[in-house]
């Protein structure tokens, strides 16, 4: 306690800022990392973790904080009072707790999760207590009006309906706000910001659209007003008012001009007068873009813009841990090497298809592939050489797949394919496709960048035509893949 005291006063000796690191760099310290730059008279000062590439590592150097992959040199840093360990490492903490000094204090453990309680409980306290401060200046405007308006009761009455309403706002914007601290799915955050927009600022038509990181595009998660089919479900970043405020920020047209291509997200255009959209932003990123318009002129007063842009901020914070949710869950059915889903994943979702084919009388096939002679490869160019292989083999699988088909990484060097309302011609004629770009993908190997083949083979199996569970139809499937290695390899073998 007299050492976590002196590290306090210590801080306070130096301008009032307590100094921390952080060691870890996960996704949690990450958080961590966000919410304490925030926090008044805290300041951090390094961030520790094993991989440059972590992703509070790439904020910190960001944020212009300092880094290392070194613990030692964390008590090298003036102005250390404590050390929060997010690792969640036992070697780690140990390490921490051996070599740190005697005026720097280690929070680890239960100690580190109650920091992220307090700064999580901080954060909500400060919206809430905006929200209540909101609400105690409208009733005191109330009184105020009431005392100054006796006189005139007509005057009063259009008064207490504009506070009404204001009070009604306000407490629709507090049930926003509390409700979207309750959701942790991305769909359900966007619909409940569009839902935001429409009852705190009165729009007539509202949608959400999130950047896609693999080809720069902006994608409809969530709209109101006007059926879904109305807007347009894919925009380049360089489009239209949502690609505009994606680049530069909030953008307003109160009177849109006929012919305008900022108002090319509606399927016709023709009929929007009015549009407006602000960006949703994590730290310096923007993760997609609000948007409301309507069929009348419509200018938004600089307190309608707060507003909006109050929305977005609060939806930015959830939509950002909304985001984090889906790709925690996407992890965790995820072969990380080859990005297809894992064993686990292909075994539940097999049985569902399957319950699914014996209900209503449906035909599903499943492939099994494994690359040929692999040992013997790896062996030979080494293992980084044999992952490069695992990564051809599931982009030239993924290339080959409908968006209802399911791939995973089975174990080691085997893949697994699954083909709903697929007969058995039809799973042959993919795997036939797969098995001749394998033969045909040249893979770099050498000094000297020579080139090699790797083939796979591969068995074809059908429900109901080869088994009628699914443990018997991977085994059907695999036992015709066996047959294709026996036969001399690079080939598809279908079962009898």
């Amino acid at each position: 306690m007299e050492e976590r005291t002196g590290a306090a006063v210590a801080g306070l000796d130096r301008g009032g800022h307590i100094g921390i690191a952080i060691a870890g760099g996960g996704l949690r310290a990450t958080s961590v990392l966000r919410l304490l730059n925030d926090v008044e008279n805290l300041a951090v000062v390094a961030v520790y973790d094993v991989a440059r590439s972590a992703p509070a590592i790439r904020l910190a150097d960001d944020l212009g904080i300092f880094t290392t992959t070194e613990l030692s040199e964390l008590y090298q840093i003036a102005g250390l009072d404590l050390v929060l360990d997010l690792s969640e490492e036992a070697a780690i903490h140990e390490a921490l707790s051996a070599e740190r000094l005697s005026s720097v204090e280690v929070v680890s453990g239960p100690g580190a999760e109650l920091v992220w309680d307090l700064l999580i409980a901080k954060k909500r306290s400060e919206e809430q207590e905006k929200i209540f401060v909101e609400l105690q200046v409208a009733y005191d405007k109330i009184r105020s009006h009431e005392r100054r308006l006796q006189s005139s009761k007509e005057a009063l009455e259009r008064a207490n309906e504009e506070l009404e309403g204001r009070l009604a706002e306000i407490f629709f914007t507090h049930e926003f706000f509390k409700a979207l601290t309750t959701f942790s799915s991305i769909g359900d955050v966007t619909s409940l910001i569009v839902d935001g927009a429409n009852g705190i600022l009165g729009a007539e038509i509202s949608a959400v659209y999130l950047f896609n990181h693999d080809d720069w595009t902006l994608r409809l998660c969530a709209s109101q007003g006007r059926p879904e089919d109305s807007f347009h479900p894919t925009l380049h970043v360089s489009e239209t008012i949502v690609g505009a405020a994606f680049r530069d920020g909030f953008v307003q047209q109160s009177d849109v001009s006929p012919g305008s291509e900022l108002a090319n997200w509606y399927e016709r255009p023709e009929e929007i007068r009015s549009q407006a959209a602000t960006p949703l932003r994590s730290g310096d990123s923007v993760v997609g873009v609000l948007l409301v318009a309507s069929a009348t002129f419509r200018d938004l007063s600089h307190a309608e813009r707060d507003r909006l842009q109050g929305i977005a901020n609060q939806s930015s914070l959830a939509l950002q841990n909304a985001l984090l949710h889906e790709e925690l869950e996407r992890l965790s059915v995820t072969d990380r090497l080859t990005d297809l889903y894992n064993h686990g994943y292909l075994h539940q979702r097999l049985d569902e298809e399957m319950e699914r084919c014996q209900r209503f009388e449906h035909e599903m096939s499943l492939i099994m592939l494994d690359i040929d002679d692999f040992k013997k490869f790896n062996d030979r160019y080494g293992h980084p050489k044999g992952d490069t292989v695992l990564k051809a083999v599931s982009i030239i699988i993924k290339q080959n797949l409908r968006e209802i088909d399911v791939a995973a990484r089975y174990g080691g060097e085997e893949f697994v394919i699954m083909l709903p309302e697929t007969d058995v011609a039809g799973a042959a004629a993919v795997a036939e496709r797969i098995r001749s770009s394998m033969a045909q993908y040249p893979h770099v190997v050498g000094d000297n960048v020579e080139k090699v083949v790797q083939t796979v083979s591969l068995g074809v199996a059908n429900y109901p035509g080869n088994a009628n569970t699914a443990a018997a139809l991977v085994e059907a499937a695999d036992q015709a893949m066996y047959r294709a290695k026996r036969a001399g390899k690079n080939q598809v073998v279908v079962a009898s």
